[in-house]
């Protein structure tokens, strides 16, 4: 399989080699370089050295070797579709976006590329992380990619999530108000605390729905900003991590050896976070009227709350 991929026009003149390892981190510069010593690295048509540089602008063409990507969960559903915007329930186990080896895998390829009909133009306006199911806007041109993106630079976008998480919160409803950034001295590079390195604002209002014996509880949550894995930290900071949350719901020592060991703890709660983006509601943009889009509830977190309040789990 043939992939392509343009420099960003920012991009000052770069060795080849270097840009490789620091953009596509999948493959180590030694991998990298056998990669073009074998002829497999176009740029702009022709054939790359391990000498060469590129910069912004340059098309780069890898003709990767035959590999398996990770499995993932393909049964996405178009929930809200007009003439500039696409409403997608996203599954849990389903990336967004290309990352890793997940060259095909992604929601994003499949709805330019596989769906039918194929939407080819249509840009992710929000993220959802791998586990998180749940409500996925795709701007359908460029134009209302920006104007979509403007909406939520303003925090005119309201989200709406379901969680399941640990314990009981007290008090059962209330605003978390924690600044997010990189976690000091994890060894994980994708991993964020509360008044971590760099920390940013971030605003999360919750209430809680149902009290699942003592064990678990059903939250509506309401994020006021948009961190990355926001949610999932608000709630480990105040001691209630998202049931199934791998990162966050156990110690990274835990977590580390788990993920090398490509299984789960015993008695671990749910094979995926307990996290479903249910419902976003924003001003239209195009049609200049109030527009809700909903995603259901998917049926394995509706059994795993129905477990955890009959106290089958």
């Amino acid at each position: 399989m043939i992939v392509s991929s343009r420099v960003p026009r920012s991009t000052p003149s770069t060795p080849l080699l270097d840009y490789l390892a620091r953009r596509f981190t999948y493959l180590s510069a030694d991998t990298w370089r056998e990669r073009i010593d074998e002829g497999r690295i176009l740029c702009n048509g022709s054939a790359c050295t391990s000498a060469s540089t590129v910069g912004g602008g340059d098309i780069l063409s890898y003709d990767m070797p035959e590999f398996a990507e990770p499995p993932a969960d393909m049964a996405y559903e178009i929930v809200y579709e007009d003439t500039w915007l696409l409403g997608i329930n996203k599954p849990g186990n389903l990336l967004v976006h290309r990352s890793g080896r997940s060259f095909t895998s992604n929601l994003m390829y499949d709805i330019r590329h596989v769906h039918r009909p194929p939407h080819p133009e249509a840009h992710a306006v929000n993220r959802l992380d791998r586990e998180t199911s749940g409500v996925v806007l795709a701007a359908r041109d460029r134009q209302t990619l920006r104007r979509m993106h403007g909406l939520f630079s303003a925090r005119a976008v309201e989200k709406e999530y379901l969680a399941v998480v640990h314990g009981i919160p007290k008090p059962p409803a209330g605003t978390i108000d924690l600044p997010i950034g990189r976690a000091a001295g994890s060894r994980v590079s994708y991993r964020f605390s509360a008044n971590g390195e760099s920390a940013r604002e971030a605003c999360t209002v919750y209430e809680t729905r149902e009290r699942l014996g003592g064990r678990y509880a059903v939250m509506v949550l309401r994020p006021r900003t948009g961190r990355t894995h926001q949610l999932r930290v608000h709630m480990a900071a105040i001691g209630h991590p998202i049931a199934g949350d791998k990162l966050y719901g156990m110690p990274e020592q835990d977590f580390l050896h788990w993920r090398a060991a490509g299984g789960l703890p015993p008695g671990w709660p749910c094979a995926r976070q307990a996290l479903h983006c249910r419902m976003i509601s924003f001003w239209h943009p195009a049609k200049n009227e109030r527009v809700s889009i909903e995603a259901p509830v998917p049926e394995a977190m509706r059994v795993f709350i129905r477990n955890a309040a009959s106290h089958t789990i």
